[in-house]
């Protein structure tokens, strides 16, 4: 039974391969980083990120051997969320910048591969705080660009409440999304809880939900803070407002041929 099932899995994967070497090479999108808009180095990031997107492909393939349905739910969730930086980019033609998309996969992996997989929740009692905490800074990173991208289309950058404005939706969207999570973990437990094999993900549920919040928090605050810093330095070379703006009138194009 193992054995169709894997060849089925390890020929989709090569089917999803395929597809994503396809869309990188004939890439219509901006081949810049947040770092350097040099094409060569875009290129080889862009492939290692391509290459290290299968990492989280390894406990899913591993987990046939011994299968557990919680931890196997949770590594499916984690490789979608990797896939849908890329999905992202296909649909909307507005960019994931790669040194973000870098940051997605080492923290998606160290949920699910390390863990989960590898145990480390329950090795390490401040494991799941300091992924909390740098689970805020990494959807700062993913979600500020997006933001800044959309509004500098309709907002002078110069505009005194640009920034406020930018730092708030930026908030806002971060803690929503840590809730969510929460009630996920909630949801979860409530499942599964007497499923062998289960770790509980919120033991002592109060305590854990406090503290996860506030971690999220104290990472989304660090994470814009450290954005908006790099922001300012990088702008002394490059037209920044200028990609951000390329990337929001792509989304906004999406969106409006959406409605029609």
């Amino acid at each position: 039974m193992a054995a169709p099932v894997f060849s089925k899995t390890l020929k989709r994967i090569q089917s999803e391969f395929r597809m994503m070497h396809s869309f990188l090479i004939n890439d219509p999108l901006v081949k810049e980083t947040l770092f350097t808009s040099n094409s060569r180095l875009f290129t080889v990031l862009r492939t290692t990120n391509l290459f290290f997107s299968f990492v989280v492909f390894i406990p899913i393939i591993a987990s046939f051997w011994s299968f557990n349905l919680p931890s196997f739910l949770g590594y499916i969730l984690c490789a979608f969320v990797v896939y849908l930086t890329w999905i992202f980019e296909l649909v909307t033609k507005s960019i994931i910048l790669e040194e973000i998309r870098t940051l997605t996969i080492v923290q998606v992996s160290l949920h699910s591969v390390f863990g989960i997989w590898m145990g480390f929740y329950g090795k390490f009692h401040t494991y799941d705080f300091i992924l909390h905490l740098t689970g805020g800074m990494w959807l700062v990173f993913l979600i500020y660009p997006i933001v800044i991208g959309i509004e500098l289309l309709s907002t002078d950058s110069k505009n005194p409440f640009f920034y406020f404005k930018i730092v708030t939706i930026t908030l806002a969207a971060v803690t929503a999304l840590g809730a969510f999570w929460e009630i996920g973990e909630f949801v979860s437990d409530l499942i599964f809880r007497n499923y062998p094999g289960y770790r509980l993900a919120q033991e002592d549920s109060l305590f854990d939900t406090m503290t996860d919040i506030l971690a999220n928090l104290i990472g989304t605050i660090a994470g814009m803070e450290i954005f908006w810093t790099t922001l300012k330095k990088l702008n002394k070379y490059r037209d920044m407002d200028l990609l951000f703006q390329r990337m929001g009138r792509a989304l906004k194009d999406y969106i409006n041929n959406m409605k029609k």
